[in-house]
């Protein structure tokens, strides 16, 4: 990513409507169907400035993996301790008994989706969890994705067909950021079509205190409802997969 995201990101992770209802859903996720014990290791990758691996310290041993040295020291000062500059394929998985992976908003950053997947899938053990986040559909490729170095966007069929080519079989799978879709959708077209998506260089859309509570509130919202049912529509994809036990 350009060095600007990882700045804007450590000021804005414990405050901005999308790190926080992104990553309390996500958390709740974890809680309620990967089945971890309390001080399992717990492997974030592209942990980035350390705003959803911080939250996990609470329950696990957690581990964060990012190629940015400049995200790793953000990293260190929300108090993170066991932090790795490298990619996953240099990880020393011999040092740990890594029971879960999270891996949000990261995949679409590699060139190569399914070898990383791979690597995933060799470091957890049988019946590990892997927990993943992409955002979805290309046709809403924009300048934010060129500023954040994605190669692609997914549909959630696109990202399950990854992960289970990788080995994974999929427990639970939905469109995120849904009541937001449509203006999001409008958004991006309206930006295209005015030239303003060329223009922008932000890591992330401003918005005014009052909009950042409801946005906030109407996010964190999908959580309580992703219990009951999957969303057909969203910004993103959020998957849990599971490396198969042995026959």
């Amino acid at each position: 990513m350009e060095e600007i995201v990882y700045h804007t990101n450590y000021k804005l992770e414990d405050n901005y409507w999308w790190f926080v209802a992104r990553n309390s859903i996500i958390r709740d996720i974890i809680d309620e169907k990967c089945n971890l014990k309390d001080g399992d290791d717990f492997l974030d990758v592209g942990c980035g400035t350390g705003g959803f691996t911080a939250m996990l310290l609470d329950r696990f041993n957690v581990i964060g993996l990012d190629a940015s040295q400049t995200a790793l020291e953000y990293s260190k000062k929300r108090g993170l301790k066991n932090l790795y500059d490298c990619y996953l394929d240099s990880f020393p998985k011999e040092k740990w008994n890594v029971k879960g992976i999270s891996m949000l908003d990261v995949i679409e950053h590699i060139e190569d989706d399914l070898a990383v997947a791979k690597q995933a899938y060799d470091i957890l053990p049988d019946g590990g969890c892997l927990v993943l986040s992409v955002p979805a559909y290309q046709w809403l490729w924009s300048r934010h994705d060129e500023i954040h170095m994605h190669y692609r966007r997914y549909t959630k069929a696109g990202i399950k067909n990854v992960l289970k080519k990788a080995g994974f079989e999929i427990e639970f799978s939905s469109y995120m950021n849904f009541f937001l879709f449509p203006a999001a959708v409008i958004k991006r077209f309206i930006d295209k079509i005015t030239g303003a998506d060329k223009k922008h260089d932000a890591p992330v859309d401003e918005v005014s205190a009052m909009m950042n509570k409801i946005f906030t509130k109407l996010f964190l919202f999908e959580g309580k409802l992703l219990k009951l049912f999957r969303f057909p529509v969203g910004v993103s994809v959020l998957i849990i997969a599971r490396k198969k036990n042995p026959d």
